[in-house]
């Protein structure tokens, strides 16, 4: 099961009542948000931001709403499974409004055990009753009062099928993908995968050792009720337990720290940058990698970060100007053409790509990519390590990374590349701490698994110039 991030609403019917005056209940707030994510094929993170900004919800609400926003999407494929069963027709066949709500209702039924059944149940009618009609009133109380009886029975299809569709429908996930990890990776591994896929991921933060220390951080935020551990790669890192809104505390107004996943900071070590180096991090937003980078370099060096949009730059002054790192040099620029004229000592290409190794913090990623978007920016990719290491000294080292786990993204053009640039070697950094083994082979190369390391999908590939 998966736990719901709070208790039981408030009152008996399960309704928290709104917090300021004319809101709408939390569970109106979560299915508009499903809504237009759905139909205007919005984010559901921006879906659910512009409502939060709308009507002011204590944290608790807005930690239910997101939940069932999120659950609601990452159980998609399994929720239809249990309606199709509940139905005479399709879910498909139902309004958007109406299915929306029986995904959520069922989603608070078999997934969130803190949440009453009668408050799962009336809530949902209650909804109904607004974006719907008499009808499909009946139906939601019918379809959740049928599936309170039969949740046994309802709990996961038959074992001995067919091992995608299997796998699909009791992780969630489409078949293309679910295909696709089975061959790659066998049964019991690409249902790890999967599994870890649906679990909330740790919330990692990378200290700004400018700044602080993990220790004085941790002793900062104790008195707030935050609860931290050390991470589980990286000694510059912490991971928070229950920690709220992080953007709220004064220690990250301060610049204390930046909130990134440890794969991240995986990369960047990779790279290695040392203290008074040059390093350009050529498609740096929102720059988390920016900001480690220039930590490391010390204020004797220089970090140039480059983007093609000046909107994204922006979050990384933000970023910058809140650390209090001023050798961050910001450069609007396409990566793929002609932009600085000299050489660095290092380079991060950090490339675009379909992130699936992100899919436990986007719910509605596995939904949103297709089979043919892997490998779809195979050129860009390309091109823009190719501009990378125009702009590598030599001797200098270059480092290709992304958010994904799919070859066709990683291997397969660092391979493409070095094929076209053989002076580009691979290299394993001199020192690398033992306790990082598990994570790089002796190419110089990082691949993370979320089931293995603990941490987001990722892969980095570290290239020195020798020519």
């Amino acid at each position: 099961m998966v736990r719901s991030l709070h208790d039981t609403p408030a009152n008996a019917e399960g309704n928290a009542p709104p917090s300021q005056g004319n809101a709408p209940p939390v569970r109106e707030i979560a299915l508009k948000a499903l809504h237009r994510a759905e139909t205007r094929d919005v984010l559901p993170r921006d879906a659910l931001n512009a409502l939060f900004r709308r009507y002011g919800y204590p944290a608790r609400d807005r930690a239910f709403a997101t939940e069932l926003v999120y659950g609601t999407i990452r159980w998609r494929r399994r929720l239809d499974w249990t309606l199709s069963r509940l139905l005479r027709g399709k879910p498909e066949s139902l309004t958007p409004w109406i299915r929306l709500i029986l995904r959520m209702g069922l989603y608070q039924l078999m997934m969130m055990d803190q949440v009453p059944d009668s408050a799962a149940t009336h809530e949902s009618v209650q909804l109904a009753k607004r974006y719907g009609h008499e009808g499909t009133v009946r139906l939601t109380n019918a379809v959740l009062r049928t599936a309170i009886r039969q949740r046994e029975r309802l709990s996961r299809p038959a074992r001995g099928g067919d091992p995608v569709a299997e796998l699909g429908v009791t992780h969630s996930y489409p078949d293309w993908l679910a295909k696709r990890w089975i061959e790659r990776y066998g049964v019991e591994s690409a249902a790890a995968l999967m599994e870890a896929g649906n679990r909330p991921p740790p919330l990692s933060v990378r200290v700004n050792t400018v700044k602080s220390t993990p220790q004085d951080l941790a002793a900062a935020l104790a008195p707030h009720g935050i609860q931290v551990e050390p991470g589980r790669w990286l000694d510059d890192y912490l991971i928070f337990r229950h920690a709220g809104d992080l953007h709220t505390l004064a220690s990250h107004e301060a610049g204390l720290f930046q909130v990134q996943d440890e794969s991240g900071g995986l990369a960047v070590r990779l790279l290695g940058p040392q203290a008074g180096e040059t390093v350009v991090d050529l498609c740096c937003a929102p720059g988390g990698k920016t900001t480690y980078i220039a930590q490391i370099v010390g204020a004797g060096g220089r970090v140039f970060a480059c983007d093609s949009s000046l909107h994204r730059l922006r979050r990384v002054e933000e970023h910058r100007r809140r650390m209090g790192l001023g050798q961050v040099r910001l450069v609007v620029m396409d990566g793929r053409s002609p932009g600085l004229d000299f050489k660095a000592d290092r380079v991060l290409v950090d490339a675009p790509c379909s992130g699936l190794g992100t899919i436990a913090r986007r719910a509605d990623l596995r939904w949103r990519r297709t089979a043919e978007d892997i490998g779809r920016l195979r050129g860009e990719q390309l091109a823009l390590l190719e501009k990378g290491a125009g702009m590598v000294k030599p001797g200098g080292v270059l480092v290709y990374s992304t958010c994904t786990i799919e070859p066709e993204e990683n291997e397969d053009v660092v391979a493409a590349f070095r094929e076209r640039h053989p002076g580009f070697r691979p290299d394993s950094p001199g020192g690398w701490p033992a306790e990082l083994a598990g994570v790089m082979d002796g190419a110089g190369r990082i691949a993370t698994l979320p089931p293995v390391h603990g941490v987001d999908g990722s892969f980095a590939a570290r290239l020195r110039n020798t020519g």
